[in-house]
């Protein structure tokens, strides 16, 4: 049987839902082989090296090869920005950045631009990020990034080391009135 995706499946009477098969272990695996080919996802010279949840996810499914050609897109990195930068050839377009500066910050700085293989991060309509007027420089999408793509200029690997707690103080500080200044 196709496999359907459980967030556009409708609930039936006596229905089986299967979450955990080796059908579906190699298509999580293919998937993750995936990522690594379409971009230029080289470990050993990112920033996040070993802070990762792309390398985290490749361990937890077994990846310890990609069987598919590297796309090697030739990518821009945007470094225009005082305190971060964006690796276009690190981005998986999970869209994490966009979601919280639009739903956390409230600034709607991020957005997709473009389709397909062509896709990719954006601030303000396509504008440097030094130059996006409606970005806060808070670094919430920076702490959200799960790989290299958004970064703090200056940091080393060491540095990387990303506090995934963080992520429901973030959401929930505002709320509580938690921002200090």
């Amino acid at each position: 049987p196709k496999l359907a995706p459980a967030c556009v499946t409708r609930v039936q009477e006596e229905m089986e839902v299967v979450t955990n098969s080796e059908r579906l272990r190699e298509y999580r695996k293919m998937i993750t082989e995936l990522l690594f080919a379409e971009r230029n996802h080289v470990c050993a010279v990112c920033v996040a090296n070993g802070h990762c949840e792309l390398q985290d996810l490749a361990r937890k499914v077994g990846m310890d090869h990609v069987r598919y050609d590297y796309q090697f897109p030739n990518l821009p990195v945007d470094i225009t920005h005082q305190r971060f930068g964006l690796d276009h050839n690190r981005c998986i377009l999970c869209t994490r950045c966009v979601r919280v500066c639009d739903q956390i910050e409230g600034a709607h700085t991020w957005d997709i631009s473009g389709r397909g293989h062509g896709a990719r991060v954006i601030t303000d309509m396509n504008a440097p990020w030094g130059e996006a007027k409606s970005c806060t420089s808070c670094g919430k999408c920076v702490t959200a990034c799960p790989t290299g793509a958004l970064f703090k200029k200056g940091s080393t690997v060491a540095e990387m080391e990303r506090d995934r707690t963080r992520l429901e103080f973030i959401v929930t500080a505002r709320e509580k009135k938690q921002w200090i200044g």
